[in-house]
């Protein structure tokens, strides 16, 4: 090793001080004490550093894996209280389902892949018949009767195969209709059995009687084609055809069949009370077009413009092998279906009452066609869908708000497909899931809720989804856009309007109390002048002087009319309530007037009438308001005149009066006197700013009180004040009239 002069430096050196390093470093366990002495003097070999640094690095790894064994260690139970909250939150999670579940009578149950039935709830009335045990509740047989078990099966089994989901209206084995609905759940089915109510059981009970015919008029031609087929041996087999018809009288639907000569070959008592027509002539065979004549003499038959030809076509049937259907409208209003089947060897015909379906299904047509027109009249869009997702009902405003092809919607579209066309105006994952899980979801209990959102294009939507007793939803959108946009401006105005407002109180109290100032100064600088004491002034001088005097004083007053106004309108004037002596208050309002009295040589009476004593007021304001309106009469008063100060009690009020015999005021005028800075002289010496009368109603609201007006010209005025005994501290005080500037006065 050299310097960095390139002189060589002693290489025992170094082996000294890495001596001293290790010897502090290394404990005294690793390395004799003994050893490291030896070493510091001589220095170490290869083989030494060699096995002190693999110990260092011993140690070293084992202080670091310590370490990341006690962070994993952290880390585990970390997670094991965050697993021990999730399960806590599934509990509750799984225990809330399990009400919600319970709360409608029904049974639901979910099948795996491998098969097995799990029975979620099951709380449906034992008068159902619905058994309780999943294994026994798949045995379709042992609850349902055989036609409902035979449309279930195949359902079922499309529902395992396909995916495909049904709805079905079934009969269970103690008479009672259930509704049977199935569907998947990711790789689950879920099966669902549940009571039926209203418009669905009238159904199911039409559904299950017309089955009933059907199987009736079924068996009835299987029999008549075996009669028929049997008929070239009917004297051997005449007493079991006579006995199969003779069953037949037990049905409800009016039979008769007729052999190739027309001629009446059997019928059962269903005919007979039917048309009402006289056993013992039947007896006799008679012909069928016989028949048809004494039925239409005896107006049993509707009538027909052209009989003749349609009692051709009506019989045209015998000798041939066609069957004819027609639907009869008799007279007395009943309606049949009637079936003429024609083998070429004679003709059976059926006579189907159909009065009670087809009123039905007339009072139903009528019912959705009067829900149509009244949803059409709505501006609300209305939507019902079905609980398969299909579209069942909706209005033409319905499709106007959403821009919806009217192919689409009259076509009866899943929601699906409906809300795939609503995204093109309002692209909103969230909004349209809710919807789709409120129309398609299976459980007990659904919950209506409302929104509100705006599209890109401006349009303001509020929407709701309500649930139906019969499983529908109801869905209704309503453009709100219009009033959302006169809502919008209406704040933005009375937002401008309070900012206005309050610039205004402001700049009125502001120049009011700038204007004080230097007038008060202006003032006291006039009454100095005045006073002997600073010298005497000549006639001219001292008349110039009352002038400052006079003119000062009322600018004074106007200022100080303005301040108060500012702050009546700003709310923030307080009334200090006491009970006050009204002869005070007269006297203070009379001595404030009495220099104008004296410069207008006008006289003032006041009456007070007895049993007037004291009221609840703020004693300076009350006399404000008598000080104002007796300079308001003096001004319009002539000389020589007589201003009249009365005071009276009127029920729970005091009434004071203030009359002056001056020019009267127009009965168009009249409105108008209280507002701001309305002056009119009306020909007389009095000027004002026009806030005197203005600050007496507003004063007199404060107080509770009204204040009233008569006048005509010529005649004088009078103004009428009216102030509560006593003060209502609950009573609210009308708003103050907004600040209005009219160039009028």
């Amino acid at each position: 090793m050299q310097t960095s002069r390139g002189e060589a430096t002693p290489d025992s050196r170094w082996p000294t001080v890495l001596a001293r390093v290790l010897a502090y470093s290394i404990p005294a366990s690793l390395l004799p004490l003994d050893a490291a002495i030896a070493q510091e003097a001589a220095g170490f070999d290869a083989r030494t550093l060699l096995t002190l640094g693999i110990n260092l690095g011993i140690i070293t790894f084992a202080v670091g894996t310590a370490i990341a064994c006690m962070r994993a260690t952290k880390r585990a139970r970390a997670q094991e209280a965050k697993a021990a909250g999730e399960a806590e939150r599934y509990a509750l999670s799984e225990s809330m389902l399990e009400t919600v579940l319970a709360a409608e009578p029904q049974a639901l149950m979910t099948l795996t892949e491998t098969g097995e039935p799990e029975l979620l709830v099951s709380n449906l009335p034992g008068s159902f018949g619905v058994p309780r045990d999943p294994a026994r509740l798949m045995n379709f047989v042992s609850w349902l009767d055989s036609e409902s078990t035979a449309e279930l099966e195949p359902a079922m089994q499309a529902l395992a195969e396909r995916g495909e989901p049904f709805n079905l209206m079934l009969r269970a084995a103690r008479g009672r209709y259930v509704e049977v609905d199935g569907r998947t759940a990711g790789r689950q089915l879920v099966f669902k059995v549940r009571d039926t109510a209203g418009r669905r059981l009238e159904l199911a009970d039409l559904s299950s009687k017309h089955k009933e015919l059907e199987e009736q008029v079924s068996s009835l031609r299987a029999l008549l084609d075996e009669a028929k087929r049997n008929e070239t041996t009917r004297a051997e087999s005449k007493a079991s055809i006579e006995a199969h018809f003779r069953s037949f009288d037990r049905l409800a639907t009016a039979f008769a069949v007729f052999d190739s000569g027309q001629r009446l070959a059997h019928y059962n008592q269903a005919y007979v009370d039917l048309w009402q027509l006289d056993p013992a002539w039947l007896a006799t065979h008679p012909r069928d077009g016989e028949i048809l004549d004494r039925l239409r003499q005896a107006r049993r038959l509707e009538e027909r413009a052209d009989y003749r030809d349609w009692k051709q076509s009506w019989l045209s049937p015998y000798g041939s092998n066609k069957q004819v259907e027609d639907r009869w409208y008799l007279p007395d209003g009943r309606s049949l279906h009637v079936i003429a089947d024609a083998d070429g060897k004679g003709v059976t015909y059926l006579y189907e009452n159909v009065t009670e379906q087809i009123a039905l299904e007339s009072r139903y047509n009528a019912l959705i066609q009067v829900q149509r027109e009244t949803l059409d009249t709505l501006r609300e869009g209305v939507a019902v869908f079905a609980p398969d997702g299909r579209l069942r009902l909706h209005n033409s405003a319905f499709a106007r708000i959403w821009q919806l092809d009217p192919e689409l919607v009259d076509g009866e579209p899943h929601v699906d497909d409906v809300i795939a066309q609503c995204r093109k105006l309002y692209d909103v994952p969230e909004e349209w899931e809710r919807t789709v899980a409120m129309v398609t979801a299976i459980v007990a209990e659904r919950h209506p809720y409302e929104s509100q959102f705006d599209r890109p294009d401006g349009t303001v939507i509020k929407s709701a989804a309500l649930p139906l007793p019969d499983g529908d939803t109801l869905l209704i959108y309503r453009d709100i856009t219009d009033a959302k946009r006169a809502e919008r401006a209406l704040i933005e105005k009375n937002e401008a309007l309070q900012a206005a407002d309050r610039l205004k109180s402001d700049f009125v109290s502001h120049v009011s109390y700038e204007l004080r100032t230097p007038l008060n100064s202006m003032l006291g600088f006039a009454q100095m002048l005045a006073e002997p004491a600073f010298g005497p002034l000549a006639d001219k001088q001292r008349e110039y002087v009352n002038d400052i005097l006079s003119s000062g004083t009322t600018l004074r007053a106007i200022v100080d009319d303005i301040l108060d106004l500012a702050t009546i309108d700003a709310g923030s004037i307080d009334l200090k309530l006491e009970p006050v002596y009204v002869r005070n208050v007269i006297e203070a309002a009379c001595q404030g007037v009495e220099e104008r009295l004296k410069q207008n040589d006008v006289k003032l009476e006041i009456e007070i009438a007895l049993g007037v004593d004291e009221i609840v007021g703020d004693a300076s304001r009350i006399t404000q308001i008598l000080y104002n309106l007796l300079s308001n009469a003096i001004g319009f008063s002539e000389p020589g005149e007589i201003v009249t100060l009365k005071c009276a009690r009127a029920d729970e009020m005091i009434a004071f009066d203030v009359e002056d015999r001056g020019v009267g005021i127009p009965e168009e005028f009249q409105q108008s006197v209280f507002d701001r800075f309305e002056s009119r002289t009306q020909g007389s010496r009095h000027r004002g700013a026009g806030l005197g009368l203005s600050i007496v109603k507003s004063l007199a609201e404060l107080h509770g009180g009204t204040v009233s007006l008569s006048s005509a010209p010529g005649q004088g005025t009078r103004v009428t004040v009216r102030v509560p005994l006593k003060h209502e501290p609950d009573r609210e005080a009308p708003n103050a009239p907004a600040y209005q500037l009219n160039r009028a006065g």
